[in-house]
């Protein structure tokens, strides 16, 4: 019988977002002129997306009061996913916030959370 190697694997965690879903943030990315997307992350999968639009009543058009549309035409969005996506790269915990102003991308905030499973509160609660 040959002995066993004792080999120690090292599982790194890798996110990902489902296509359908960053099709939907893509879609949310390219209905906001001013504003904010939060992506939230909970044990390693996006478990919500909240937006949060600006209206400035100074650049509403015309008569008709339109608003502004999206993301403008230069938008590079394979770029745009590729960075969404890398932003999650082994998160756990934690949310990346997508900042939009006049239809431009100007900002991702990555924001990790830790969780510590020695440090128990009172009644189980983590941190």
């Amino acid at each position: 019988m040959l002995p066993k190697e004792n080999k120690t694997v090292t599982k790194s965690k890798k996110t990902s977002i489902s296509p359908c879903a960053m099709d939907q943030i893509m879609t949310i990315l390219n209905n906001t002129f001013h504003g904010n997307v939060a992506l939230i992350y909970q044990d390693s999968r996006l478990v919500q997306i909240e937006r949060n639009e600006k209206i400035r009543p100074a650049e509403l058009k015309g008569k008709s009061c339109e608003l502004p549309q999206g993301l403008k035409e230069n938008c590079d969005l394979p770029g745009v996913r590729a960075r969404i996506l890398e932003a999650f790269e082994n998160m756990e915990y934690g949310q990346v916030v997508i900042v939009i102003k006049e239809g431009r991308i100007i900002q991702i905030d990555r924001t990790e959370k830790q969780r510590f499973a020695a440090l128990v509160g009172l009644y189980g609660d983590g941190i």
